[in-house]
């Protein structure tokens, strides 16, 4: 195995560990370590020996975290794929989003007929609290960011 095959490997693993598909792990591993930014569909699915629908799902999974951007490149009609590298707002604002939407969940759960003494109730009250939390803290670190890099 090369290094750059290692590397792959370990950022799959990496998010694996954080129960994230480890083929979107790959695949991000490999637009990271490689020398083009105009990776085509083909390249990662011969590079990562991987299935269509595998590398279909996980470029999509990625695209939507703002995590890599599709390109064009004129004259020919396919997608390429690169590291999102400029895209700290959007990224803050799909985590943002994510964390809103959850929020709402567990209003929506906490609705239902629970006892007010038990303990799910509680552990889902604190679970709505941190999310409120993140909530209004995650713009104040973009802000915060912004700041630094003045």
């Amino acid at each position: 195995m090369t290094k750059k095959e290692k590397y792959i490997e370990d950022v799959g693993l990496f998010y694996e560990n954080y129960g994230l598909p480890k083929m979107a792990g790959r695949i991000l591993g490999y637009l990271i370590s490689s020398e083009s930014d105009n990776n085509s569909f083909d390249d990662l699915k011969d590079s990562l020996k991987a299935s269509k629908g595998s590398i279909s799902g996980n470029v999509n999974l990625l695209l939507n975290q703002n995590m890599i951007e599709r390109h064009m490149i004129s004259g020919d009609r396919k997608s390429y794929y690169k590291i999102a590298l400029n895209n700290l707002e959007k990224i803050l604002e799909s985590k943002v989003k994510s964390v809103t939407q959850f929020k709402i969940i567990l209003e929506k759960g906490l609705q239902f007929d629970l006892s007010t003494d038990s303990l799910k109730k509680q552990n889902l009250n604190e679970i709505l609290n941190y999310y409120e939390f993140l909530e209004s803290e995650i713009p104040l670190l973009k802000i915060k960011w912004e700041q630094k890099n003045k």
